[in-house]
């Protein structure tokens, strides 16, 4: 058994686990781990877990990651021999030897109390499942915050992002816990997909791409909000968003005075409340990975975040001057079911100074002639509640769309509904 220098054949790689947490477990681990498409298909790794260390989830979801991208047939084993049986337990309760061992994409385990183990985001499905169990422990855990919706949209959005940008067979994983012994909420989130560097090249955002080219760094400009598409995007396409769920987390670290790490391609950033700290890896991360923690002993503003990122990030999608916020009519329960048979237009109430506000018209055939899949309606929210928020009468044309699904609807209207309320 050797420590991995190379990949040669019928002969066990070790990989150390020596620490889990955030950032400088992470950064260890990634360090470690060779590229999954440089590996031979008869590779063997071992992951070691020593004695003595405390196992946090956020490794884990690095791990499980990393392992479902591998070619078929390579073999990756969990030795946690020298562990003590909490441990071990740990390891076997949230999954993530099931899911290494013996290559599975979902564990077979359940939510226990106060945690959500390892699960899979593969569709809409497992992704909106997963949301509402951390969401439930989050209830559970943080009774004094009276409305968990942003939150929710919080963790939906990105986990949204696996399945958007993964460009990958292999599933992204997402887990969640309460630390009680410090009161803490622990997230993480990680996929092998395409990285944020690279889907801001490939996106429609020239702003964006001019600033990489001056050495800009893809993950700041992702937690400051900018986005990887413009807001009308060529005809058929659909917009990928990396920035507005980053935007919502870092606000509320920075409230909460907790933490975020965002790992992507040759870069890592490490935000502690409002510290932040780059470094580069010494082996690319082909992927994305972030993990949270939040402290539940201090404040946790959700709504007022949630409106504060709003109207930041509605500067960088609209690209006009920074106006305040007027009322504006979002469409009902009722109007959004009846999306698919006609054309939805929002407007201002009517009063003399909203007449003279501009009326921006949203074409859903820049999303796709056929809207389908939720991450459509995703996009189609960030939009419209952008033009809200800038003051502007919004008017949806459905011109040249076939067919659009209710989820679709219900993502990108019953949602924002939900998000701005009924009567602003």
């Amino acid at each position: 058994m050797r420590v991995y220098a190379g990949n040669q054949r019928n002969e066990s790689v070790k990989i150390n686990i020596k620490d889990t947490g955030i950032p400088k477990g992470l950064i260890d681990i990634t360090n470690q781990l060779p590229d999954p498409s440089k590996v031979d298909t008869t590779s063997d790794f071992i992951l070691y877990f020593p004695r003595g260390k405390f196992i946090y989830m956020t490794g884990l979801v690095l791990l499980a990651a990393w392992r479902k991208a591998l070619p078929a047939g390579v073999k990756v084993r969990v030795d946690d021999t020298g562990c003590s049986s909490e441990a071990q337990s740990f390891l076997t309760n949230t999954g993530f030897r099931e899911v290494i061992d013996t290559g599975h994409e979902a564990p077979s385990v359940q939510k226990r109390i106060g945690r959500v183990p390892l699960q899979p985001i593969t569709n809409q499905f497992s992704k909106e499942a997963t949301v509402n169990e951390i969401v439930s422990i989050f209830d559970e855990y943080s009774g004094h915050v009276e409305n968990n919706e942003p939150f929710k949209v919080m963790v939906s959005e990105l986990c949204e992002n696996v399945l958007t940008h993964s460009e990958a067979t292999s599933p992204g994983y997402v887990c969640a816990r309460v630390l009680t012994h410090t009161e803490t909420v622990e997230i993480a989130i990680a996929d092998s997909g395409v990285g944020i560097h690279q889907s801001y090249l490939k996106g429609t955002n020239e702003d964006v791409k001019k600033r990489l080219e001056k050495g800009a760094s893809a993950l700041e400009l992702a937690l400051d909000g900018l986005n990887s598409s413009k807001p009308i995007a060529p005809s058929g396409s659909l917009r990928s968003y990396y920035g507005f769920g980053l935007l919502v987390t870092r606000r509320l670290v920075e409230e909460n005075r907790g933490q975020i790490f965002l790992m992507s391609g040759s870069k890592s950033l490490y935000l502690n409340h409002f510290t932040r700290h780059a470094d580069n890896l010494r082996k690319p991360y082909g992927g994305t990975f972030v993990g949270i923690v939040l402290d539940l002993n201090n404040p946790l503003p959700l709504e007022e975040i949630y409106e504060k990122a709003t109207e930041e990030y509605t500067g960088y999608t609209d690209h006009q001057e920074n106006r305040s916020v007027t009322s504006a009519k979002t469409p009902t329960q009722q109007q959004t079911e009846e999306l698919a048979g006609s054309e939805i237009v929002t407007r201002q109430a009517v009063d003399a100074d909203e007449k003279q506000q501009q009326t921006k018209k949203i074409e859903l055939r820049h999303y796709g002639t056929e809207l389908l899949t939720r991450d459509a309606g995703t996009a189609i929210r960030a939009d419209v509640a952008g033009y809200l928020a800038a003051g502007n009468t919004v008017e949806v044309s459905l011109d040249d769309v076939t067919d659009i699904t209710p989820s679709v609807a219900d993502e990108a209207f019953a949602k924002l509904a939900q998000i701005v309320g009924q009567d602003v």
